[in-house]
């Protein structure tokens, strides 16, 4: 089931979001993105456990997904892809969504190409060593 999250989700919040980045409970405030009227998260739940989210920004035709991330053990079974189509859904007036990702997370990177997105841009060494892909996915 794919809902929008609740403080109550905090704890899962902040251990799916430390898969993804190291320190991500210091720059992610799960009460903040909730209040905000810019910023949006949906979660992935299966027996009432959250084991997915895309957090992302809307700003009028075109969203920019700031995090997407699945629990390792879910990984594989469509949850990024399900998620997506869900946000996608869910804006009648959405043209565009955009995203960043690290170079040598070729797993994401394939991910989204599943999804229909494409890169149009690299931010050199964004991540450290790494650059950063942009990706674009018309809708």
């Amino acid at each position: 089931m794919i809902k929008e999250l609740t403080i109550e989700d905090k704890n899962r919040f902040l251990y799916l979001g430390s898969l993804i980045k190291s320190g991500f409970g210091n720059t992610n405030d799960l009460r903040r993105i909730l209040e905000s009227e810019s910023q949006y998260i949906v979660g992935y739940y299966e027996s009432d456990k959250l084991v997915g989210f895309l957090y992302y920004s809307k700003s009028f035709d075109t969203i920019d997904i700031i995090d997407i991330v699945v629990d390792e053990p879910c990984r594989g079974r469509g949850i990024a892809t399900e998620l997506i189509k869900h946000v996608v859904n869910n804006y009648g007036d959405i043209n565009t969504l955009f995203l960043e990702v690290n170079e040598k997370n070729r797993s994401a990177i394939r991910a989204y190409e599943k999804n229909g997105f494409e890169v149009i841009s690299r931010r050199k060494k964004y991540y450290g060593r790494d650059d950063a892909l942009i990706m674009k996915r018309d809708v």
